[in-house]
C-alpha cells in the first residue's frame, strides 16, 4: 500500500483537530471582558491552557444559538461578580440598577433551570462602598448565586469552609505566558539598600481600599505615591487630609486612570505596595498578585488572606489599625538593606512562582475542572435524582 500523500496527511490532521475542537469542553464566562482588570483575560488564557473552549456568557451570545449550551452537562457557566451587574456607584454612594437587578435574576432562572455546571468564584463579601440597605441586598444577591452553583471557588483558603467551596491559586500576573519574560527583565534591576524606601498604594482609589485612613496616620518624611483612578469626591477628601496633616511634600497623589503599562512600569519601580483594604470588602487584592514576586516588600491590614500570606512570605508585614502603620514603615526603613538584598528578592520570587505561579494553577485548575467534568458524566449515567450541591 503506497504512503498517503502530503494533501492526504493534512487533510487527516486539519481532521483531527477539528474533532478536537468539537470535542473540547465549553465554558460560559461571565463577564467576558473587563477593561479596568486583567484578571479576566487571565482567566480566559488559562482556560484555554488547559483545554477549554470559552464564550461568552451574555444575552447576545444565548439568543444567536448559545441557549443550547445552557442544557448540556459538559457546559460549565463560569461567574465572576455577577452582583455587580445589579448596582451602580453614583460617586455619591451605590445604588440599585434598575435594568440591573433584573438581569441577575434572569442569569439566576437560567442557572436553575439549564444543565450546565455553575462555578462561582467569590471575590467580595458585598458591593464595595455599599452601605446600610444597598449593602443588605448585594449580600442576599451573593448568596443567592452562591446557593445556586455547583462549585463554589475562592482563592483564600481562609474561606473555604465558610462558603463551602474550593480553594484554587489566584494567578499570578506577571508569571502569565507571553509576559513572563518581559517582567522579569525589570526585576531584576538592583535596589539601593543605601537609601530610604519608596511606598505606593496603586490601583482604583475608592473608599474601600482605606486610603483615607492610612492618609491620617501616615508618618511624615516618608514617600508615598498614591495612583490610579477615582472619583472626584473621594479625591477632594484626600486632598483634605493632605493639607490638614500638610503631607503634601511626601505624599503624590496621581487620580487617574492608569493604562496597564503605566501600572507595570509604577509597580516596578516600587520598593514597597501597601494594600490597605477595609476587612468586610474583598477576600483577596489584586495588586498583591502583581506585587509579590517583584516588590521586595508588601505591607497589608491583617485581613485573613493578608494574615495567610504573612505566613508563606517574611516580606509581607501587617498592621491591625492605622495608628501601627507608622511602626511598621520605619521598620521596613530601618531594614531595607535585608529587604532589598538581591538574593533575598530572587528567593521570594521563585516562591511565589512556586504558589501561586502559572504551571501551579494550570494543575490545579485542570484538576478542579476534570473533577466538575468526571462528576456531570456520573450524573449523565446515573438514574439518581440530580441535586445542587
Amino acid at each position: 500500500m503506497s504512503a498517503p500523500t502530503r494533501e492526504a496527511r493534512q487533510a487527516h490532521e486539519a481532521h483531527q483537530a477539528h474533532e478536537v475542537h468539537k470535542r473540547a469542553p465549553r465554558v460560559l464566562l461571565s463577564p467576558f471582558t473587563n477593561t479596568t482588570n486583567p484578571y479576566i483575560d487571565l482567566q480566559k488564557q488559562l482556560l484555554r491552557d488547559i483545554g477549554y473552549e470559552v464564550r461568552p456568557l451574555s444575552l447576545r451570545y444565548l439568543l444567536r444559538g448559545g441557549f443550547v449550551d445552557l442544557f448540556r452537562r459538559s457546559t460549565v457557566l463560569m461567574l465572576h461578580w455577577l452582583e455587580l451587574r445589579a448596582f451602580v456607584d453614583t460617586g455619591r454612594g451605590v445604588v440599585p440598577r434598575l435594568r440591573g437587578v433584573p438581569v441577575v435574576l434572569l442569569y439566576c432562572a437560567l442557572m436553575a433551570l439549564g444543565r450546565a455546571r455553575v462555578v462561582c468564584f467569590v471575590h467580595d463579601h458585598a458591593v464595595h462602598n455599599a452601605r446600610g440597605a444597598v449593602r443588605v441586598l448585594s449580600v442576599a444577591l451573593m448568596s443567592l448565586v452562591r446557593w445556586l452553583a455547583d462549585v463554589r471557588i475562592v482563592h483564600d483558603p481562609h474561606y473555604a469552609g465558610h462558603f463551602r467551596a474550593r480553594y484554587l491559586p489566584h494567578p499570578l500576573y506577571w508569571d502569565v505566558p507571553g509576559r513572563a519574560a518581559q517582567t522579569t527583565q525589570t526585576m531584576h534591576a538592583a535596589r539601593d539598600g543605601m537609601r530610604k524606601p519608596s511606598f505606593a498604594i496603586l490601583g482604583t482609589v475608592e473608599p474601600y481600599k482605606g486610603i483615607a485612613q492610612v492618609l491620617a496616620a501616615w508618618p511624615a518624611g516618608h514617600t508615598l505615591l498614591i495612583a490610579g483612578r477615582a472619583q472626584a469626591a473621594y479625591v477632594d477628601a484626600l486632598h483634605a487630609i493632605l493639607h490638614e496633616r500638610d503631607l503634601s511634600a511626601c505624599v503624590t497623589l496621581d487620580a487617574r486612570f492608569l493604562s496597564d503599562a503605566e501600572f507595570d512600569e509604577r509597580i516596578s519601580a516600587a520598593d514597597v505596595l501597601i494594600l490597605p483594604h477595609v476587612a468586610d470588602s474583598m477576600l483577596v487584592s489584586g495588586a498583591f498578585f502583581e506585587a509579590i514576586g517583584r516588590v521586595p516588600v508588601v505591607i497589608g491590614r491583617a485581613i485573613p488572606f493578608m494574615q495567610w500570606v504573612a505566613e508563606q512570605f517574611d516580606n509581607v508585614l501587617l498592621f491591625e489599625h492605622e495608628e501601627n502603620l507608622p511602626e511598621v514603615v520605619r521598620f521596613v526603613t530601618e531594614n531595607w538593606p535585608r529587604f532589598s538584598a538581591a538574593q533575598t528578592v530572587a528567593a521570594r520570587r521563585q516562591h511565589a512562582i512556586d504558589m501561586f505561579g502559572w504551571e501551579t494553577c494550570r494543575q490545579q485548575y485542570r484538576e478542579c475542572f476534570d473533577a466538575c467534568e468526571q462528576h456531570s458524566r456520573t450524573l449523565r449515567t446515573s438514574p439518581a435524582v440530580e441535586t445542587r450541591s
